[in-house]
């Protein structure tokens, strides 16, 4: 019998575990069209189907889950194999590259990081979404490959998380607006209508400012919420209401509108920006690749700002 190509059964292990071909394709750093081209040759060796398609990707017949069986501890040491790939070149990458943010830090981040990921994998496609309730399923399942929100993220010990830069609020507001560059005191915060960007999984239910405040006995009016940024900005330069803002995203907005300094000091929940990833994928070159451009960027955000 013709000797199995030890690359064939990599991917065969993969599409066994994902059963989709495009995931199996981003847990390969190949293209989808590599697997599919894989999924043949293996069809060819073994004389079956191996993987039919079905709605949500593909499902493995009876002899290629027999063959999974048979190869037992294999299967894991080759699984092993394909998370420590020992090369990764993004110049020759075709797949996908996705990751959720909080929509705050999408505003002041995701701009620059696709840049730079396209400007090294130029035939990669970038994905920059929301997070929602269902980002860390998605990270598991290796749909999303990490994902950008304020501490404290709950999470397993199936995801490692870190620290990537440090935040604070102010407030927003139009330059020739009462408060623009001041500090607010206790009682204009009783008095000011706020603003609220809505971000999906974060603060649909109450918005931060009244939460943050309430923490001092403050109760403030939250007039005006909305998930649309540009429309919350247009609201600004047309009215006296104060939008709490990341003051990383305040930065690139300096040119159009000024801020407020809270009376507060803006607490542990939306100063530490964090990342997650999967924790057994944490030292695949690709996602070591894609730290190290991410970790770039910040820097060179941050360095803006100082």
């Amino acid at each position: 019998m013709k000797q199995l190509d030890l690359n064939l059964l990599r991917t065969f292990v993969v599409l066994l575990e994902k059963k989709n071909t495009r995931v199996a394709a981003e847990a390969l750093a190949t293209s989808q069209s590599a697997v599919s081209k894989s999924l043949s040759k293996l069809r060819l060796y073994f004389g079956d189907e191996l993987f039919t398609r079905v709605h949500s990707g593909v499902e493995p017949t009876p002899r290629a889950l027999e063959l999974g069986k048979q190869v037992g501890t294999l299967l894991a040491m080759l699984e092993e194999v394909v998370t420590d790939t020992p090369h990764f070149e993004p110049a020759r990458f075709e797949g996908s590259i996705s990751i959720a943010m909080n929509g705050f830090i999408s505003n002041w981040l995701g701009a620059s990081l696709c840049h730079t990921l396209l400007q090294e994998a130029p035939n990669a496609q970038v994905n920059i979404i929301n997070w929602d309730p269902n980002t860390l399923d998605k990270i598991k399942e290796g749909a999303i490959h990490c994902a950008i929100n304020y501490s404290p993220i709950e999470s397993s010990k199936q995801f490692s998380q870190r620290k990537i830069a440090e935040d604070h609020y102010v407030g927003l507001v139009r330059k020739s607006h009462p408060l623009a560059g001041k500090t607010m005191t206790i009682e204009q915060s009783r008095q000011v209508a706020f603003a609220s960007l809505v971000v999906p999984g974060w603060n649909e239910n109450q918005p931060y400012i009244n939460y943050y405040f309430e923490q001092h006995g403050i109760t403030v009016n939250t007039q005006v919420r909305s998930s649309y940024l540009h429309m919350l900005l247009a609201l600004l330069n047309e009215s006296d209401l104060v939008l709490p803002c990341s003051s990383l995203l305040a930065e690139q907005l300096r040119d159009q509108y000024a801020c407020v300094t809270f009376p507060f000091h803006t607490p542990t929940e939306v100063s530490h920006v964090m990342v997650v990833e999967s924790h057994n994928k944490r030292r695949h070159p690709m996602q070591l690749w894609l730290n190290k451009v991410l970790g770039r960027t910040i820097d060179a955000l941050t360095s803006q700002k100082d």
